[in-house]
C-alpha cells in the first residue's frame, strides 16, 4: 500500500507544487523602487539612458523598469550606487577645513 493513496481510494493524489526559486518574487515594492531612484539621483545618474545602462551593467541583463529587478539584483545595484556615492565624496584634494565655504573669524584676523 502506498502512502500517496487516499483514505477511501476515491480521491486522486495531488502532485506536489513546483518549487519556486527564492529570488523569483513579484515586482519590487514601491518603497524599494523609490529608494533606488533616490540612490541613482544621489550618485549623479540623472538621464534615463545612463540609468538604464548602469542598471544593465550591474545586473548583467536587459531590464525594462526598476520594478523588474529581482531582490538580489536590487541589492547589487544599491551596493554599486553606495560605492559610487562614497567614492565621489572622497575625491577631494584637501581637508574639510581647506574646502569650507566661508571665512571664519580666524581667516579675518
Amino acid at each position: 500500500m502506498s502512502m500517496d493513496a487516499s483514505l477511501f481510494g476515491d480521491d486522486e493524489p495531488t502532485p506536489p507544487a513546483a518549487a519556486v526559486p527564492d529570488d523569483r518574487q513579484e515586482n519590487l515594492p514601491a518603497w524599494q523602487v523609490e529608494g533606488l531612484r533616490k540612490a541613482l539621483d544621489s550618485a549623479g545618474v540623472m538621464s534615463m539612458s545612463d540609468r538604464q545602462r548602469l542598471v544593465q551593467d550591474v545586473v548583467g541583463r536587459n531590464v525594462d523598469a526598476l520594478h523588474d529587478l529581482l531582490p538580489r539584483e536590487a541589492a547589487a545595484l544599491r551596493d554599486e550606487l553606495r560605492r559610487r556615492t562614497q567614492s565621489a565624496g572622497s575625491d577631494s584634494s584637501g581637508s574639510q577645513w581647506d574646502e569650507r565655504d566661508g571665512d571664519t573669524w580666524i581667516d579675518r584676523l
